[in-house]
């Protein structure tokens, strides 16, 4: 940077979903749109793309669904959808919303496949997901362990999903860490 003063100035909408424009935003440039129902501050990147730094849009329909300023929306920029009790977190692809899991059942009765693992009384799979009832049951593509009690013995670096009281747990320091 250059010793003198340098003034930076900001492109600024309080309108929602008023993003910018390719074509009036210069590499590095950043630009806000602070309006309440969709804010978020903006740059474009090398490749010319406009980028969303955040907030993560909160809302049942996807950001900038109803647009003011340019339509789309940037890859990687997510967004909680609280269309249904479940609250799914989504990021934008380039192409599409995807859910931030999405390789996992949301239910038992999405699950369609069965198999038993370690102790497990019964555990339902699907796309490498674990349901499990009773069952200490190991999901070995992902590393998660799904419990109803963390067990005694302690293995550095193990994750397990603790069905009551809930919570995800990592095995550090011969104990159990709540994360």
């Amino acid at each position: 940077m250059a010793s003198t003063p340098v003034i930076l100035l900001l492109k600024r909408t309080g309108n929602s979903s008023d993003r910018p424009n390719t074509a009036t935003v210069q590499a590095g440039e950043a630009a806000l749109s602070f309006g309440g129902a969709d804010p978020g501050l903006y740059f474009k990147d090398s490749a010319g793309s406009i980028r969303k730094i955040g907030p993560s849009h909160y809302a049942s329909t996807a950001p900038n669904s109803a647009p003011v300023g340019s339509a789309g929306n940037s890859v990687g920029e997510l967004w909680t959808d609280s269309s249904t009790s479940e609250y799914y977190l989504r990021v934008w692809t380039g192409s599409a919303w995807q859910k931030v899991g999405a390789a996992f059942a949301d239910t038992a009765n999405t699950a369609n496949s069965a198999t038993t693992a370690g102790s497990a009384a019964t555990a339902t799979v699907a796309n490498s997901a674990i349901v499990a009832s009773g069952a200490y049951v190991a999901d070995l593509a992902s590393g998660i362990a799904v419990v109803n009690s963390l067990p005694t013995a302690y293995t550095g670096g193990l994750v397990y999903l603790n069905v009551a009281p809930s919570g995800l747990y990592v095995s550090a320091n011969g104990g159990w860490i709540l994360t």
